[in-house]
């Protein structure tokens, strides 16, 4: 018997984001304060933003095609002059952070994961900087009727495929200052598809307001090497370059590793075949993976049976586990889930009591066809355990010292977390001996005096949400 994807169930008419406490700290910056970028179509079916890059700027002013506009063709010396000053510094780095972890993301996104209201205006300093100097790219969304599209709080930036960060930014860069931005990955530019990676992020930051988990990491943080590989001690058999759009990771560090797809693609059948195999050579107490597809069809679509990818996605889900028998708590069935995005949200800025379980379907009854599959709430009733050597926690730590985490989720010094550039080095800090030991009272050496604060290092060598 084929297995079919269960009846859609009937979710509730849904909690509007404004009810919600968030965790969001700017409440003009919250989710029913931002567009809604699944439900307010900011995109036709199949079409793409319109991007610009710094070096198309150039060339076409050059040429005299376009009006010249000194801001947004900055000289190339005081653009680097800008990146490198002190004002702005958190912006810039913060910008950077964002877009190297998740590949594309709206002004108001950037502001929302930043505290950064200035990144909302495309033509703050900062950002029209690292545009000059072909760091970031800048899109647009056109709309017939808004006439001549502009520039507002759903611009879009993505870093832009150049070296320059390696070559101009970098060497300015302390050794805490390139942690928070990179999180030692390399700069990269790839992955850029613009409705997907919105969406992505967007279910990142919901989940970092609403939910009660400890860490959102992005597509770069959220690649097979770093959730099965050496992210968690171990080494892959062979090297793999595949990525999730995001991981979420709950506060006892379960891994909730998410792929937003709006077509069952001739190449998802492979793509869920790669996660099957790697979740069964990894035992959830040793790794703490587990996977859901998340159909995220565009919203203006033929409302019928056969155009729903989300029944297409339970059959080749279900064609992949016959590969893997088992339902055991370390299978594929029990740890690969099926979601649907209009489930989690049934309308513009509502949230339904299955997103804020993150419930899913898993493939975990012995029947056939659409009764094989049920519901399970990954927040609730899904039991993690971790070996007792595998400290699957240590990444919500270290998480608070990335510039793409959620500001409000890394709030406070986390220098601790790398060390000062001493303890770096394995080297004492040096203690000058006292030219009148008899006078000295024994207060350390850096010590508070009066009203002051302890010395601490200077800024840019530590690592501050």
């Amino acid at each position: 018997m084929v297995a079919i994807a269960p009846q859609r169930r009937m979710v509730d008419d849904g909690i509007h984001a404004e009810m919600m406490p968030s965790a969001n700290p700017d409440d003009d910056l919250a989710m029913h304060h931002r567009a809604d970028p699944y439900w307010d179509e900011l995109w036709a079916p199949g079409s793409q933003a319109q991007w610009s890059t710094g070096h198309a700027v150039r060339t076409r002013q050059n040429r005299g095609q376009v009006r010249k506009r000194a801001r947004r063709l900055m000289d190339p010396s005081e653009a680097m002059r800008l990146l490198t000053t002190n004002r702005g510094r958190g912006d810039r780095h913060g910008t950077w952070g964002v877009l190297q972890s998740w590949r594309t993301a709206t002004a108001e996104q950037v502001a929302a994961l930043t505290g950064s209201r200035f990144v909302l205006d495309p033509d703050y300093s900062q950002i029209q900087a690292s545009f000059a100097l072909d760091l970031v790219d800048i899109g647009i969304l056109s709309n017939y009727a808004d006439g001549i599209p502009g520039l507002g709080r759903q611009t879009l930036y993505r870093p832009s495929s150049s070296d320059t960060f390696d070559r101009l930014i970098e060497p300015t860069l302390t050794g805490p200052e390139w942690l928070s931005v990179t999180a030692a990955q390399p700069w990269s530019a790839g992955g850029q598809y613009d409705r997907h990676n919105v969406l992505a992020v967007e279910l990142a930051l919901r989940a970092a307001e609403f939910l009660p988990i400890g860490a959102v990491m992005g597509e770069q943080l959220s690649s097979v090497d770093l959730l099965a590989g050496s992210g968690i001690g171990k080494k892959l058999p062979r090297p793999d370059n595949r990525r999730a759009d995001g991981t979420l990771i709950r506060a006892d560090g379960l891994r909730i590793a998410f792929e937003l797809t709006a077509t069952a693609s001739p190449s998802f059948e492979a793509k869920v075949r790669r996660w099957a195999e790697l979740i069964a050579a990894r035992p959830l107490e040793t790794s703490g993976l587990t996977v859901v597809f998340i159909a995220a069809p565009h919203p203006n679509r033929d409302r019928s049976r056969t155009s729903d990818p989300r029944h297409a996605i339970y059959k080749k889900v279900s064609q992949v586990l016959k590969e893997f028998p088992g339902r055991g708590q370390d299978s594929p069935a029990a740890r690969i889930g099926v979601a649907h995005w209009e489930e989690w949200f049934p309308e513009r800025h509502l949230m339904s009591e299955a997103f804020l379980g993150l419930r899913a379907d898993f493939a975990t009854n012995d029947a056939t066809g659409a009764d094989k599959w049920a519901p399970r709430d990954l927040l609730g009733d899904y039991d993690f355990t971790p070996w007792h050597t595998f400290d699957a926690t240590a990444v919500l730590e270290n998480s608070k010292l990335l510039a793409a985490t959620p500001h409000w989720m890394r709030k406070g010094d986390h220098t601790h977390l790398i060390g000062s550039p001493m303890d770096r080095a394995g080297v004492d800090v040096p203690h000058p001996a006292p030219a009148k030991p008899h006078l000295v009272k024994g207060r350390p050496l850096g010590a508070a005096v009066g009203n002051g604060g302890d010395a601490k290092l200077p800024a840019r060598l530590r690592v501050e949400g």
